[in-house]
Order: structure tokens, then C-alpha cells, then sequence
């Protein structure tokens, strides 16, 4: 069997290329008979943690086709994406001819190249989507109508995967019933050796938001909240850490202007996110929406009870009032009622207690993962 991956992007600080690289560990776990391939849109650290689970890569300079929300595409716009998609499109086909795949992935929604490609060779195409446009990008859209794009995925693919329950009812509104699928991803943590995992040696009430700093995971509204809370007089401390894709300077602005400096701390982008949770005693999920929610259940891999919002896949990753608590998204003082409601150590002693380690390895397992990815696409 032959496999080829496309990756929208060349580095690791997603969730989307942080389950790509489960999955390559899985595939070669399960099957080490397999070739697997990689195509990437450009040079990254991402080459690097693939090339122990690869056959081998090629790299194609290929354009999103996404476009910033205040920029209306042209017809002329058009025109010219979709030429170039089709240049770059038959120059995969080069690639495909020679190591002759049995199938095509695309991990995420913004490169249509190499589906296109697949279908000018009669290669099965599969796409991996992680994402809903219209919710989860807020700052972007699409070049074309998203009925269109959505019209597009649907012809270019034998099979779609999701990866939940809540995205998978979504998609069969606007592709092919029969060919969504619903796929739980693996969660695999890399543990740090010398991290101490005794919470009580921080004294103060700590929380903690992990994400990038976009319009959709919500740290602004964590912030609001933080605010109330030390308005009442009562400390805290909060952890932001991600990537900065736009936010991240008028966090800190609010910050300042709040007189929060002494509560919060913004950490930028680290590869290695592990003693995060054990310097907290709450994680926060925030976002305007998850079609998945990965660090929920690093957090619950952890022993750290979760305040999750309302939204999205939210609800299949905890259990309401046992491993953790829903929010009112965009309820300030119901998000403030959570955080507040988890700071008796006695509290967060019985949600931490009723996390099942077994369970949680079982579903999220690089094995189970792989197993499924391969059964989906009928090997």
C-alpha cells in the first residue's frame, strides 16, 4: 500500500500537523510495510519530524486559497488562482506518476492541489478536514464562495474525514452524506522527565488558556473575566500561551490598561506545552468554536479538570460536572461562576479523581487512531 499525505503547513505549531504526525506514527506502527509520502509547501521543521516516518517528500510552493475578510475577490482573482492551482496541480502529477500512490490525503481544507491532481490521474483522493471556514475562521474566508469550495471537496473525494460527531453533521449539509466520517484523532503527550507534578507547590489559584491568539479562542474573554475576578478582590493567576497569529498585542494592551500584569502571563509559542499543566490547576477552553479540542484532553491526560465552552465539539470531550464544566460562551459572569466554582482544592481533587487514564488511552490511542484512518479508507 501507498500512501501520500499533503500538508497545508511546514511547521508544528498546530493541531492539525501535531495529529498528521500521530497518524504517521500510527500508519508505521501498524503497518511498516507501507510507503508513505509527504508533500510540502515549503521548508520547515516539520520535514525534519516526519522524515522517521516517511518514504520520502517532495515540496511545492502552493497558495492558500484563502483570502483576508476584508479583501473581496475579483473575478480576475479568481481567474488567476484558479490557473495557477491547475500549473501546480499538474506539476504534482509528476510526483504522483513516479511513486504511484494508491491513495491521496490532504490533511486540512486550504490546499485543493493535490485532490485536483488526483482526480486528472484516477487516484482516490481523501480529505482530512479540521476545521469549519465560516466559524473557525473569522479573519479569513475563501476565494470562491464556500458553496462552491464545499461542491469542489465533494467531487475531488472518495471519502471526507472529520473529527467529530458535531463537524460530521455539519459537512453531510453540504458534501455527500455517505462519504463524511467521523474520526477520533489521537492525543499523544510528550512527557518531560524532570517536570514536577506536585500542584501544591504553587500557592496561587492558577488557570490556564493554550492556543493561538486568534479571534477564536477566546483569551480576550478569559481576560474580561480574570478582571472581574481580582475587581472582587480575589487573586489569581493566568497562564496564555500560543502562538501569535494577530491577538496577542491587544491581550497584552488589555492587560496593562487593567492592571492585570501582576495575574496573567502571555508565553509565545513553545514546542513543548507539557509542564504548562502542572503549573496550572484549571484549563480553559474559550473558543467561539473546536471541531475537535486537543488540549482538553492533554489537560484531562494530566489530571486537570477542564472549563470548556458551550460550543462546537465541546461536549464530547468531557462529562459535564464530572471531569469538568461547560460555560455559557460569550457569558462573561457564568465563565467567571466556573473558575470560581473550581478553586476549592476539594472540588478539583473529586473532578480530577473522576478522570479514567484507561479510557482516555484507549480513545485517543495512536493505535485505535490508525486502525480506524485505515478501516475508513477500506484497507
Amino acid at each position: 500500500m501507498k500512501l501520500v499525505f499533503l500538508s497545508h503547513s511546514n511547521d508544528c505549531t498546530g493541531g492539525a500537523q501535531r495529529c498528521l504526525l500521530d497518524l504517521l506514527r500510527g500508519i508505521k506502527q501498524n503497518h511498516p510495510e507501507w510507503e508513505v509520502y509527504m508533500i510540502f509547501s515549503g521548508q520547515g521543521d516539520l520535514i525534519d519530524i516526519c522524515s522517521g516516518y516517511i518514504n520520502g517528500y517532495y515540496i511545492l510552493r502552493m497558495q492558500w486559497w484563502l483570502i483576508g475578510e476584508n479583501k473581496r475577490s475579483t473575478i480576475n482573482d479568481k481567474f488567476v488562482y484558479t490557473r495557477k492551482l491547475l500549473k501546480y496541480s499538474i506539476k504534482l502529477t509528476r510526483y504522483l506518476k513516479q511513486i504511484k500512490p494508491d491513495y491521496g490525503v490532504t490533511n486540512t481544507i486550504v490546499l485543493p492541489h493535490l485532490a485536483v491532481a488526483c482526480k486528472l490521474l484516477k487516484i482516490r483522493h481523501c480529505w482530512f478536514i479540521h476545521e469549519i471556514p465560516d466559524v473557525t475562521w473569522q479573519d479569513n474566508g475563501f476565494i470562491f464562495k464556500s458553496q462552491s469550495v464545499f461542491k469542489w471537496i465533494d467531487k475531488l473525494s472518495t471519502k471526507v474525514l472529520v473529527t467529530s460527531e458535531y463537524a460530521k453533521r455539519y459537512y453531510q449539509k453540504v458534501i455527500t452524506n455517505s462519504k463524511v466520517h467521523a474520526i477520533t484523532q489521537a492525543v499523544e503527550l510528550q512527557p518531560v522527565p524532570e517536570v514536577n507534578k506536585d500542584r501544591s507547590l504553587h500557592v496561587r489559584y492558577t488557570i490556564l488558556l493554550i492556543g493561538a491568539f486568534d479571534s477564536n479562542k477566546g483569551q480576550m474573554e478569559l481576560l474580561q473575566a480574570v478582571k472581574v475576578i481580582v475587581d472582587k478582590g480575589k487573586d489569581i493567576y493566568c497562564y496564555l500561551v500560543g502562538p501569535d497569529y494577530g491577538l496577542a498585542t491587544v491581550c497584552e494592551d488589555y492587560i496593562k490598561d487593567n492592571g492585570l500584569t501582576n495575574y496573567t502571563k502571555i508565553v509565545p509559542f513553545v514546542k513543548q506545552v507539557y509542564p504548562y499543566y502542572y503549573l496550572a490547576d484549571v484549563l480553559l477552553v474559550c473558543s467561539a468554536l473546536e471541531t475537535f479540542g486537543r488540549v482538553s484532553v492533554e489537560a484531562q491526560k494530566c489530571g486537570l479538570p477542564v472549563i470548556l465552552s458551550d460550543v462546537g465539539a465541546n461536549s464530547e470531550r468531557i462529562e459535564n460536572g464530572i471531569t469538568g464544566l461547560f460555560y455559557q460562551k460569550g457569558n462573561i459572569t457564568d465563565l467567571v461562576e466556573k473558575i470560581e466554582m473550581l478553586r476549592d482544592v476539594t472540588i478539583r481533587k473529586i473532578f480530577s479523581e473522576n478522570i479514567d487514564p484507561a479510557m482516555l488511552e484507549k480513545r485517543y490511542g495512536i493505535d485505535s487512531f490508525a486502525s480506524n484512518f485505515s478501516r475508513l479508507l477500506g484497507f
